[in-house]
């Protein structure tokens, strides 16, 4: 990466308050589906559970977005930490003092979600006051790779501390683990040189606005489309799939979990290496529809293996291609939407992805019921590869235009 962002302070304060929260969430992540199948035996209610802190997105998605362009996007953020800390340290107290239910950690991880829902707008929104329009992609790419690092480490370390601390305590450190992110994020200076200075005044107005505009983005309604789909197919997959098929095909241990979701997340660092080296010349929306192709086609390959080192090998380069599609889609929208609307664009986009991953977590745990997992792998990852072809035959998207002042492609 260029020399001028690593010397960038912001940039560096970002990247570390990103890669320790999201180690924090990370382990949360991992956490939670085995914590419900251990309480539940169930996996409709697992699923149910887990759900939980994908629907906020749908439900809050536009208001957040309003939020992240109507508030300094730096103090949305810190708000954010220091409230979904609170919450996430209720779920040690309920299991240490024996009330813990899945309807009680349904409705705190309801509530964490929920909170987090304007964080990710805001800091999506803010990175171009960060750095110049010229250092946009080596930034994106800097960010992203703290969040695989930080799912790189975040599973590491829950398969290592769940055996001295137990399943309760990591909880307790993605409480702390909040700590640290406002911490970094309070240092950050924006710029604020490309805020608007005529933003709507009410969250009604905003959101109007919002939608309005995205209406006629055709490009842009596209991309949404494509990414709702794609998400629909592989994240129950990733999140309901991965461990009921580590207790029913592999040997049914939370390390072998851990490994599998490490092993994800190093190809993901990888996939964000091979972005910045060898395809910052090509154009994102090449990249993404690269990225979908290979992100289904990598889960079919779990239909073939009962073995936990060939499923380790199968995940990481399933990781690869997730960064193809998380760094494109970020930087066609900050390259081609006017700064102004990128908080509820990109709340947008975060509905589409949380909103479908709500829904398929939820049908995963229903599914998984009658269906064999690993059928299900071959079945969704043949049709979450096929989402490219939504990108194929759109015209707008194939011809996404990126606004004149950012030298992208």
């Amino acid at each position: 990466m260029e020399k001028s962002i690593l010397k960038n302070k912001n940039i560096i304060l970002l990247w570390v308050g990103h890669l320790i929260s999201h180690a924090g969430d990370s382990i949360y992540m991992i956490a939670l589906p085995w914590l419900i199948l251990d309480l539940t035996g169930s996996k409709s209610t697992t699923s149910l559970t887990t759900a939980s802190g994908y629907l906020p997105a749908i439900l809050f998605g536009l208001i957040a977005g309003s939020i992240a362009d109507k508030y300094p996007r730096k103090y949305v953020m810190i708000t954010s930490d220091i409230l979904r800390s609170f919450f996430v340290a209720f779920v040690p107290i309920l299991l240490i003092t024996g009330r813990a239910t899945s309807l009680l950690i349904g409705m705190i991880t309801f509530i964490v979600a929920s909170l987090a829902t304007p964080f990710y707008p805001a800091r999506d929104s803010l990175i171009p006051d960060l750095v110049s329009p010229s250092q946009l992609t080596s930034a994106n790419t800097i960010i992203s790779t703290s969040g695989q690092m930080a799912h790189l480490l975040g599973p590491f370390l829950a398969g290592i501390l769940v055996a001295t601390v137990g399943i309760t305590h990591l909880f307790t450190i993605d409480a702390l683990s909040f700590s640290v992110s406002l911490i970094c994020i309070s240092f950050l200076k924006p710029s604020g040189q490309s805020m608007s200075e005529s933003r709507p005044q009410t969250y009604t107005q905003s959101v109007k606005s919002g939608i309005l505009f995205i209406t006629k983005r055709k490009d842009i309604e596209s991309l949404i489309l494509i990414t709702a789909v794609n998400n629909f197919f592989i994240m129950g997959l990733a999140i309901i799939g991965i461990p009921v098929y580590v207790r029913e095909i592999l040997d049914n241990q939370f390390s072998t979990l851990a490994i599998l979701e490490t092993s994800m997340a190093a190809g993901m660092v990888l996939g964000s290496v091979i972005i910045w080296k060898f395809l910052s010349g090509i154009s994102p929306v090449k990249i993404l529809l690269t990225g979908i192709i290979l992100d289904g086609l990598t889960y079919c390959l779990i239909y073939f293996t009962h073995t936990s080192y060939i499923a380790y090998f199968f995940l990481f380069v399933h990781g690869i291609g997730i960064p193809m599609i998380t760094i494109s889609r970020t930087l066609i929208i900050q390259f081609s939407i006017e700064n102004k609307y990128l908080g509820r664009i990109f709340s947008l986009v975060n509905m589409s992805v949380m909103g479908t991953t709500t829904v398929s977590v939820v049908a995963m745990g229903f599914i998984l019921e009658w269906i064999h997992v690993q059928w299900i792998f071959l079945i969704f990852g043949l049709l979450a590869a096929g989402c490219s072809v939504l990108g194929l035959f759109s015209k707008s998207f194939m011809k996404l235009k990126f606004l004149s002042n950012l030298n992208l492609l």
